[in-house]
């Protein structure tokens, strides 16, 4: 019995890593938060992570679409965030990360004719949505997004 409840620890903890390293942002420039502000195009409410599309215009007309990633459809009905907090057509801002090596993430419907997009991979903190609120969106400890006095229960 006791080495059954032993086996079954080790196999808990050796499986344990590759979930915490799910939610790893290593593979992503921490060094620097990047502002994005742009139309939303679509938004997946799904799981493990939710996506925005956003399409971002520069000053010479040049569009840019990025794949928002966010916190899974779960986490947001649980913080207590509307599923239509967002719509096609809202202007909304994002402040996050951009993984080291340039990534085009993709989420197809279930809808054969459907729309699938595509865009250039931005891990969310902070978004500013339509009505110029700050909502936290991702918690990964780094802060780059919000101002130098901001607590949580990362901050020392």
């Amino acid at each position: 019995m006791l080495r059954t409840i032993a086996a079954g620890m080790v196999a808990v903890v050796l499986c344990s890593g590759p979930m915490l390293a799910h939610h790893s942002l290593a593979k992503h420039d921490t060094t620097t938060a990047i502002r994005v502000k742009g139309t939303v195009v679509q938004v997946h409410w799904i799981n493990p992570h939710s996506f925005i599309f956003l399409e971002q215009t520069d000053a010479d007309g040049v569009r840019q679409r990025w794949a928002v990633e966010g916190p899974s459809a779960f986490n947001l009905s649980r913080r207590g965030v509307a599923t239509d907090v967002l719509r096609a057509g809202d202007t909304i801002e994002v402040c996050g990360y951009l993984p080291k090596e340039k990534t085009v993430w993709q989420v197809a419907g279930t809808n054969p004719g459907a729309l699938n997009l595509a865009g250039r991979l931005i891990t969310a903190e902070l978004l500013v949505m339509p009505d110029g609120h700050e909502q936290s969106w991702g918690d990964y400890g780094f802060h780059r997004c919000f101002a130098p006095d901001y607590k949580d229960q990362h901050s020392r």
